[in-house]
């Protein structure tokens, strides 16, 4: 027997059921997301290695169910269903994004992604939308982490990747709108690639180590 995955409509409905103060909806929409709530709290902590027991799990269990209930529903009335974003998935973002926060608060650098994680695919379990849930969130948390490297550039350097990297330019042409060589261009990238890979790595290294403390 499978579980019944409820369609657009039927979410769309128990949300409304919710915004207009109906207890038993909300008790509903609970008991429905509960589990899932629980394991994007687990898998969270798990992903960014970092240790959790039951009290930390209970107490954003109850976080994230409060914040969505809260101002009556802003969260919840929220969502919106684009692109084929079930209640699921959106639930489950929500669920991430609070306890993102709870780790910063905590003091841990949420930004930062150990090289040496085990890869998401391994993770017993995580499959579906939920592997697509946790590509956004890791996609997201890369590139704060590599605007946060960009500080570190010169405003020759920046210039060169918006130019190259965000905008498309060839190097002949980014040589010529900069008002250089082709050689010296060529050595502007691979100075920013350097120092952009030795600011992520720097960044991580102080963090890392505290990691596990922090949240003790």
């Amino acid at each position: 027997m499978t579980n019944h995955i409820p369609s657009y409509d039927e979410d769309r409905g128990l949300l409304a059921r919710c915004f207009s103060g109906d207890m038993e909806a909300s008790e509903t929409l609970v008991r429905q997301f509960s589990g899932l709530v629980w394991r994007a709290i687990q898998y969270t902590f798990w992903v960014k290695h970092l240790s959790f027991n039951r009290q930390d799990l209970e107490d954003l269990h109850n976080t994230v169910f409060l914040q969505l209930f809260e101002q009556g529903c802003k969260k919840l009335r929220q969502y919106q269903g684009r692109n084929g974003c079930s209640l699921a998935s959106w639930i489950r973002l929500v669920t991430v994004r609070i306890v993102l926060n709870h780790i910063r608060k905590k003091g841990v650098d949420a930004m930062v992604w150990q090289e040496k994680r085990i890869p998401l695919e391994e993770a017993p379990g995580l499959k579906g939308d939920e592997m697509e849930a946790w590509a956004v969130m890791e996609q997201a948390e890369r590139e704060r982490l590599l605007q946060d490297a960009m500080r570190m550039l010169s405003s020759r350097e920046r210039l060169f990747v918006k130019l190259h990297f965000d905008q498309g330019l060839p190097i002949a042409e980014v040589a010529a709108t900069m008002q250089i060589s082709t050689d010296n261009a060529y050595t502007v990238k691979h100075r920013a690639i350097q120092r952009l890979k030795s600011a992520v790595a720097s960044a991580a290294a102080k963090k890392t180590s505290a990691v596990s403390a922090s949240l003790r």
